[in-house]
């Protein structure tokens, strides 16, 4: 693993090893995009691409994203209008 997203998956999502919040990629993604500085967003939307950010974006889990994040990153990925977030459906 790069030793720069080790350092970045440490930071975001403390209570897990790096490798393994890396291996969840999306879950990964949507951490730094929520909990990232400007630095860390353009480093990882550099390396894995807008399309990627898109996807995990797109597939995000209920409670990662706050609405401030929901809306920027729909705005900075032309996604349109962000809609709500994602919510848990309990059955």
């Amino acid at each position: 693993m790069r030793p720069d997203l080790h350092r970045l998956a440490a930071r975001v999502a403390w209570w897990d090893t790096p490798a393994h919040t890396v291996s969840r990629l999306d879950h990964f993604l949507a951490r730094v995009m929520t909990l990232g500085t400007w630095d860390d967003v353009n480093a990882i939307e550099a390396f894995y691409g807008a399309s990627r950010l898109r996807q995990a974006l797109q597939s995000a889990s209920p409670g990662i994203f706050d609405a401030r994040s929901w809306h920027y990153w729909h705005l900075r990925l032309d996604l349109g209008d962000a809609g709500p977030l994602p919510t848990r459906h309990l059955t």
